[in-house]
């Protein structure tokens, strides 16, 4: 009797460590589609608006999306944060999943300027975002601001 609860209890710990680098892979990979969807189909919309709106000094043509960053669930390791800059020229979204390296994707052909200095989103949830298309400096950019939202929190941009 003490036999089997032994080895089936060497049997569980056994299958619990071949099984979870599987699944922390599986939520990593749950969480990281998630974002990849959302920043692909907010590229699209940006380079329409790029392409057939013309930049302005002042309040021009805009478009306003929502992001919902998942949350740290059994089936999602979660996003701890999401930055949207420029790099080389083109504007970018990175973004860092659970505690794994980061990733990053082209959204559109010119320089991303968050309004008022950078802009990170931190907060699971719900973020609603502006993103304007301006004359910057003689330069076409797009400019993105955070609007008011269910996961918002005024002050957390950095």
């Amino acid at each position: 009797m003490i036999l089997r609860v032994v080895l089936g209890a060497a049997l569980t710990a056994a299958l619990l460590a071949v099984t979870a680098p599987a699944l922390s892979t599986a939520q990593a990979d749950a969480a990281d589609a998630t974002v990849e969807r959302q920043l692909s189909a907010l590229s699209e919309r940006l380079e329409t608006m790029v392409a057939t709106d013309d930049a302005t000094l002042g309040r021009g043509a805009r478009r306003v999306t929502a992001i919902r960053l998942p949350e740290r669930t059994q089936t999602s390791a979660g996003v701890s944060s999401l930055r949207f800059h420029s790099r080389e020229g083109v504007g970018v979204a990175s973004w860092r999943v659970g505690d794994a390296s980061g990733h990053r994707e082209r959204l559109v052909g010119v320089p991303i300027r968050p309004a008022g200095g950078s802009l990170k989103l931190r907060e699971p949830g719900v973020h609603r975002l502006a993103f304007g298309l301006r004359v910057r400096d003689g330069q076409t950019v797009v400019t993105v601001r955070r609007l008011a939202g269910t996961a918002d929190r005024p002050g957390r941009d950095g």
